[in-house]
């Protein structure tokens, strides 16, 4: 399928100049061969990302990425969407809150799984999400990118890596967006989290991405201890003022050996989490997906193993990707994870032993190096459990208006 025409235009025209021209998009898609009724969804789409940036090579990666995905039938929204893809573990820092670093035996993803991920992908999935570890370490990335054009790639990243040298290659691909992890306002707050020196490496990060025009968002972990800071308005337009136009929030979850009990959210701070979501997807000033479900269905997660997981942080699994036919994988797997009964949205702040009983008796097997105490003491569960009822309370009682 030839797009010359359409990428010329929508790589030179400014957002009012597309606007007046859809007439003529419109005329282009039908010599393409998009249905008509597909072909709004796409007009739709080329508005809202000539709007967001002004980079030509982005501008047409994405006009590409929703050409495949109407193409292919992709019809899922939301978490369903997308994949994540942990590519390595190897990371240069140690951060305190990682989900990953006591979780699987591989250090980085084979050649053969990776590549057969991303074919798999291309069919089934509008996006794809690189992890790690730190996935900039792992220069695989840069070149699946080259030779996927049509699939938009999104870097969760400690920004360490981002130099100018890398923001150059990120331009020329245009494909590839970094989410960065900013868990404070400041260095006071974002380096007790990740290290000394960290929140400066955040700040050349962006001003890199920013002289090479390159699209970024932010990912941030909301915890007790800065819960106050990152979801005021001021972290959110400071973001947006810095040039965010991605926001992603993600509750604490006491992973790993040695939880940190000072995080755990308090019911009132995850209220106002979800109530701070809801609100930023309604200003329509930053691009968020993450907004509550009835019941969470879950986040795919390949590990760099290969194992499918359901959540990046509830290292369990059932089957592997070689282990059968793929996508009869998947469904299974999102099959098990929603025939249990929990209240709420969370599986994992409600009820976390409950739900791992449940599971290991459908035959899933752990995934991790080391005992997590939120998934054996009851004492622990029991906490996570009554904070989370105290926000169903008030989301019941409030709302989020």
């Amino acid at each position: 399928m030839k797009l010359d025409t359409l990428t010329e235009m929508i790589s030179a025209l400014s957002y009012s100049e597309i606007k007046n021209h859809q007439n003529r998009i419109i005329l282009e898609l039908t010599h393409l061969g998009i249905p008509q009724k597909k072909q709004e969804k796409i007009l739709e789409s080329i508005f809202k990302i000539v709007k967001i940036t002004d980079n030509p090579k982005t501008r047409v990666s994405f006009l590409k990425s929703f050409v495949r995905i109407i193409q292919n039938d992709i019809e899922k929204d939301g978490r369903d969407s997308s994949i994540i893809i942990e590519i390595t573990k190897k990371c240069n820092k140690n951060c305190t809150h990682c989900y990953s670093k006591h979780a699987g035996q591989q250090l980085e993803m084979s050649d053969d799984t990776l590549n057969f991920l991303v074919h798999f992908s291309r069919k089934n999935f509008k996006h794809i999400f690189f992890t790690g570890g730190e996935p900039t370490l792992d220069r695989r990335i840069l070149t699946i990118a080259k030779e996927n054009p049509d699939i938009m790639f999104f870097l969760f990243t400690n920004g360490s890596i981002l130099t100018k040298e890398y923001a150059e290659e990120l331009a020329i691909l245009g494909n590839v967006i970094p989410l960065l992890g900013i868990d404070g306002r400041s260095a006071s707050t974002h380096d007790r989290f990740r290290g000394k020196g960290s929140y400066a490496e955040i700040l050349r990060a962006i001003k890199n991405l920013n002289d090479c025009n390159v699209c970024w968002g932010f990912i941030t972990l909301v915890a007790e201890n800065n819960a106050d800071e990152v979801l005021s308005q001021e972290f959110l337009d400071d973001k947006i003022r810095k040039g965010a136009i991605i926001a992603r929030y993600l509750e604490y979850i006491p992973v790993g050996p040695r939880p940190l009990f000072d995080c755990i959210l308090s019911g009132e701070n995850y209220y106002k989490m979800e109530k701070r979501k809801h609100q930023i997807v309604k200003s329509g000033k930053i691009y968020m997906q993450e907004i509550g479900e009835s019941k969470c269905s879950g986040l795919l997660f390949f590990t760099v193993n290969g194992d499918i997981k359901n959540c990046f942080c509830f290292h369990y699994a059932k089957y592997n990707v070689h282990s059968g036919e793929l996508k009869d994988s998947v469904e299974k797997t999102r099959k098990d994870w929603i025939s249990y009964n929990w209240e709420g949205e969370c599986p994992i702040y409600s009820d976390p032993i409950g739900f791992k009983k449940y599971l290991e008796k459908k035959g899933w097997h752990y995934l991790s190096k080391a005992e997590e105490p939120y998934l054996i003491n009851n004492e622990l569960a029991q906490q996570l459990k009554d904070h989370y009822q105290t926000f169903l309370k008030l989301k019941a009682k409030k709302g989020y208006n």
